[in-house]
């Protein structure tokens, strides 16, 4: 054979040798490939074991109230199912979490298929921020609780939130309680606790509030019915530029449900009608003309020339404490009537001390001071003004 042949085969052989090889070597390779994916099967399968175990683990902490537990699920859910991760927020935050609070804030207007979403954000930030006691949190939180905006109605927290705003000299949520201890739909009025949260307001020289502690005395609403400590309020509100209030107090001098007999009163009447209207209270022009019946001609000039002089206080402030009022005592010989601060803060004090002993009493009614059996107890105490006013009979066991 000659050597080409020789070399030839030699070739053939080792072809065949290499490829037989390179099969084993493949078979080798798919083998091991096969092997690996059972591994990597299996340990997915026991990875996903643990997953739900720890899963399972995780969800029995949060439902035992485990916070890191509770903010993992809802986290976990945030973004591939919102109302999920809302419902793990809602009971964070229940729970007084800061950051589930926040998360709420955040992220309940961003589920678009609750009605009620934008409310339930609008709370929740109320509430992260009252958590700083902010007045102005704590009040919009108390309003939002009483109307059940965003949240469960509960009365009780509600109204705890508004004092304590109120009680921090925030006007909006004095006014507010003022308002709500006689509104119908509070379970437990109280005039007086009304009086009193009106009176802080206009203390605190808020116009509206003077005119509601004005139409306390009007109507002995909380207080003693005192004509003139209604006029008071209602000219301390009209010296803080209140256009109503310069309407009302010459509505309380004319007393258009009585004949006009008294010409002072007339004449004040008219004056605070026409400041109303010069000032841009139209209503008040028809008043005037009735005002001005019960004036006599020759004081007309004098009473508008008070009038223009009123109206120029008014319109150039700072308008002086009691500038108008002292004016108009001196020129009709009024009874004068100021309230000092020192009397203003014991009257409020001498209020709550009411409010207080009939909370302790409708809360424990005791037996009866004769010791008697069933049978009623009137008792009596003192408004700021001085005067007597008759307590509620308060049943006796």
């Amino acid at each position: 054979m000659s050597q080409l042949g020789l070399g030839v085969c030699l070739g053939i052989v080792l072809l065949i040798v290499a490829v037989s090889r390179y099969f084993a070597l493949m078979k080798d390779v798919r083998e091991a490939a096969r092997e690996q994916a059972l591994k990597d099967e299996k340990y997915r399968q026991v990875l996903e074991q643990a997953k739900a175990v720890e899963h399972e683990e995780k969800v029995k902490k949060a439902q035992s109230g485990h916070i890191p537990s509770i903010l993992s699920l809802a986290k976990e859910n945030e973004v591939g199912n919102l109302r999920v991760a809302l419902g793990w927020y809602q009971k964070a935050a229940e729970l007084g979490n800061e950051i589930g609070q926040n998360a709420l804030a955040r992220l309940s207007r961003q589920d678009v298929d609750d009605p009620h979403g934008e409310a339930k954000s609008r709370y929740w930030e109320c509430l992260v921020k009252s958590n700083n006691n902010e007045p102005e949190a704590l009040f919009e939180l108390g309003r939002f609780e009483i109307r059940g905006y965003g949240t469960a109605i509960n009365t009780t927290s509600g109204v705890g939130h508004l004092i304590k705003a109120a009680e921090m000299e925030y006007v909006p949520a004095q006014l507010f309680l003022g308002d709500w201890y006689v509104v119908e739909s509070n379970p437990t009025p109280s005039p007086r606790r009304a009086f009193f949260w009106r009176l802080k307001s206009a203390v605190n020289n808020d116009a509206m509030g003077c005119i509601k502690v004005a139409y306390c005395f009007q109507t002995g609403v909380g207080a003693t019915r005192d004509r003139r400590r209604a006029i008071y309020w209602l000219e301390k509100a009209a010296e803080l530029g209140n256009l109503e209030a310069q309407y009302l107090a010459g509505k309380m001098h004319l007393n258009n449900d009585q004949p006009v007999t008294n010409v002072t009163d007339a004449a004040v009447a008219y004056i605070w009608f026409s400041v109303a209207f010069a000032s841009g209270y139209l209503d008040a022009k028809k008043e005037r003309d009735t005002a001005v019946q019960h004036v006599g001609i020759e004081s007309i000039l004098n009473v508008q020339k008070v009038a223009k002089q009123i109206y120029k206080y008014l319109h150039n402030p700072p308008v002086p404490v009691h500038s108008t009022m002292d004016l108009l005592d001196k020129m009709y010989d009024r009874s004068k009537y100021r309230p000092t601060d020192a009397e203003l803060d014991a009257a409020l004090g001498r209020i709550n001390e009411d409010i207080d002993v009939d909370s302790a009493v409708q809360t424990n009614p005791g037996p009866s001071a004769s010791g008697q059996g069933n049978g009623s107890q009137n008792t009596a105490k003192k408004d700021w003004s001085g005067e007597m006013i008759a307590a509620e009979s308060v049943s006796s066991a």
